[in-house]
């Protein structure tokens, strides 16, 4: 066994700049072939199947999501397609300058009423929901959002896919292995760690690791949460009608995961908080802003549109 563990160390040793440059490369491509290949995986993901077969494409919703793209001047040689989603807010991956282009995925609820009027049972985490008890009803309300904020959820989703930020989210994993690498050498080499006990250096890999998985995590998140508020900025300096449609579609998006708190008892708990954020599934991390704070930072920018002079 030891000298399996020799060997092992040997060859790492003997092309570590090659099993590095490779595994850089691998973690960058797991995360971007997501967007490479976009058209089938996200419709296996979030395709709407109402009674059992494919929800076909709405000429309600293709007019929808065909406005947003004028109102934000997207060029006709950048490739888009869209379906329907049973998810309760847009979903999208890929990247429109590419000939794969990108596909998003409109909820089948922005049909007002197509899901919450159905004789057809809505589960949701294990459960049916009773839309005439006061949560259903709330959530009803939650679900029909207004023109301006269906807009202002589809170019939210546009906004993301122009700017190429899936490329931009797949650098962290790579630069941190990188980085952790080089700089565990360079501390092994000062340190004389080569010299000494593969032991020991061996417990120091485990901590440089565990730090690069740290910086990893902290990077990720910081990178997210500055790219959403970017986001929102963004897609609510549009207009004003696109502002207001974003404080509506978050304070929807609260109200709803408010009503799904009450309709799944202790679970619901556990998954919301009661203002209607979602709970970080990490104690050490929080991957996404709070939807609290997205408002209030689109409401701001609403405000700023209502009286430019106070600004």
């Amino acid at each position: 066994m030891a000298g399996l563990l020799w060997r092992a160390a040997a060859f790492v040793q003997r092309h570590r700049t090659g099993l590095l440059v490779g595994s850089c490369a691998g973690l960058f491509g797991a995360q971007i072939s997501y967007h490479l290949f976009p058209d089938p995986v996200l419709r296996w993901l979030y395709q709407y199947w109402p009674r059992g077969q494919p929800a076909p494409f709405s000429p309600k919703l293709q007019r929808l999501f065909q406005e947003v793209l004028q109102d934000m001047c997207i060029p006709s040689d950048h490739r888009y397609k869209a379906f329907t989603t049973f998810t309760f807010q847009p979903v999208s991956t890929g990247f429109p300058r590419l000939p794969a282009g990108a596909v998003v995925g409109i909820p089948a609820s922005f049909l007002n009423d197509s899901v919450t009027n159905t004789n057809w049972p809505v589960v949701i985490h294990g459960q049916r929901v009773d839309w005439q008890s006061p949560a259903g009803t709330r959530l009803r309300d939650a679900l029909n959002l207004s023109h301006d904020a269906q807009k202002f959820a589809l170019a939210r989703e546009v906004v993301y896919l122009e700017s190429s930020a899936a490329a931009l989210q797949a650098l962290p994993a790579p630069a941190c292995l990188a980085g952790t690498w080089a700089l565990s050498v360079v501390a092994k080499h000062s340190l004389g760690l080569y010299g000494g006990p593969i032991g020991l250096r061996a417990a120091f890999n485990l901590i440089a690791a565990v730090a690069g998985f740290v910086a990893y995590t902290f990077f990720t998140d910081s990178l997210t949460h500055a790219l959403e508020a970017w986001q929102d900025r963004h897609t609510a300096s549009l207009s004003a009608a696109y502002s207001q449609g974003g404080v509506e579609f978050y304070e929807k998006v609260l109200s709803g995961n408010l009503a799904l708190r009450s309709l799944l008892g202790r679970p619901g708990e556990k998954l919301y908080t009661p203002s209607g954020n979602v709970i970080p599934r990490h104690w050490f991390r929080i991957k996404h802003l709070s939807y609290t704070t997205r408002r209030d930072s689109v409401l701001q920018m609403w405000r700023a549109t209502l009286n430019p002079g106070r600004s």
